[in-house]
């Protein structure tokens, strides 16, 4: 029971200093800079659990966005019908294809950032993506058609603070000048799309392999069986 209590205090401890540190990503999107400069040197400020937890709401939130909004802004089809896993990975997933090739370039390119870095900055990043999808839903059930632009306000607003803040983070985090930060950004938007390639190319590959051994099971079974 001693154990039992021990990790309990535990994982309540550590559940409340990660919580400790996520309050810090509203200051960082009001202070991007200084923000992203002490979540990268201060240990006390960098949080991989935390970042995973933004990542995680970011996703629901998405998946929040999907199901509830009202019936005049989505496809009531879609919402009784929705893929709950490719929808997380529509939403998280270019985020950690951004770390991957923004980790890749910068490498090559005297970035200052590691790969921890690039992953806790950019969760930080999203912030706003994940508050604007949670706020856009109740507007959705008060506004009229004709007012769709405040919608479309709100939910671009988030987007764009966003991507604002992911180029802020790969400034900061890697020492880059602007000029250097715009090439680093196109050249890893270049490289987030051959990743993706690669990926669905080895999807596919697999699905045709798992297809041909099932097949060729099956014939093989029919065979004995005859």
């Amino acid at each position: 029971m001693e154990s039992i209590g021990v990790y309990a205090k535990r994982f309540t401890s550590g559940t409340a200093e990660m919580f400790k540190r996520l309050k810090y990503s509203f200051y960082i999107l009001f202070h991007p800079f200084d923000g992203y400069y002490d979540l990268k040197n201060d240990p006390k400020r960098k949080t991989v659990s935390g970042a995973v937890f933004l990542y995680f709401m970011l996703a629901f939130s998405h998946v929040f966005k999907r199901l509830l909004m009202a019936y005049l802004f989505s496809n009531r089809y879609d919402q009784l019908h929705l893929d709950i896993l490719m929808e997380v990975a529509v939403a998280i997933g270019p985020f950690l294809l951004w770390t991957i090739a923004n980790w890749c370039f910068t490498s090559l390119m005297d970035g200052d950032g590691k790969l921890v870095d690039i992953f806790c900055a950019t969760a930080f990043a999203t912030l706003p993506a994940t508050l604007s999808n949670f706020i856009t839903v109740p507007i959705s059930h008060f506004v009229t058609e004709t007012n769709k632009a405040v919608l479309t306000t709100v939910a671009s607003f988030g987007q764009i603070w966003t991507y604002g803040m992911v180029f802020l983070a790969l400034l900061v985090t890697h020492q880059y000048s602007v000029k250097k930060g715009i090439i680093t950004t196109i050249l890893s938007i270049v490289g987030m799309a051959g990743i993706a390639f690669v990926i669905v190319l080895v999807f596919f590959l697999c699905q045709q392999v798992v297809g041909f051994v099932i097949q060729l099971g099956t014939e093989i079974i029919f065979r004995i069986n005859e």
